[in-house]
């Protein structure tokens, strides 16, 4: 037993396409279209579109009708989906402060590693000049105990 046809139909924004298939298959093939218009959510199935019955008439026969034109066209586009574009600017603002957060923390650790550098560099150079006045002290002495050896 043959399946009753059902009435599709999709716009271009200048002209109806109405057509009754048996399936989304033979409709996309009688509009002679590559795209999957379902898919897209350009076409659907509309038992009561006003070419329905002249449709249904004719099985197979594409029924085409003058529509609103460019402005009723660009009405009828899928609207973008803010969402992603959302989604995305928010993960790009969070991978920013992220980056920001582990630049700071990169800067003070750095800063810190100078600070702590100084800080034994100023230790060495007071050790180095202790070392160096119990040197002169010592070298004063031993000078001494060699000069009065020798006398």
């Amino acid at each position: 037993m043959a399946r009753a046809p059902k009435v599709f139909t999709w716009s271009d924004g200048f002209h109806r396409y109405t057509v009754a298939e048996t399936s989304r298959a033979k409709a996309l093939a009688a509009w002679e279209t590559d795209r999957d218009l379902f898919k897209e959510g350009v076409a659907e199935e509309a038992p009561d579109a006003p070419d329905a019955k002249a449709a249904l008439a004719a099985p197979g026969a594409v029924i085409r009708r003058a529509e609103g034109g460019l402005k009723s066209a660009v009405e009828k586009l899928p609207k973008p989906r803010p969402q992603k574009a959302d989604q995305a600017e928010a993960k790009r603002k969070k991978a920013l402060a992220e980056a920001e957060a582990a630049l700071e923390a990169a800067e003070t650790e750095q800063r810190d590693a100078e600070a702590e550098l100084e800080r034994r560099r100023r230790d060495l150079d007071a050790e180095a000049a202790a070392l160096s006045g119990s040197w002169a002290k010592r070298r004063t002495a031993l000078a001494g105990t060699i000069a009065r050896l020798r006398r």
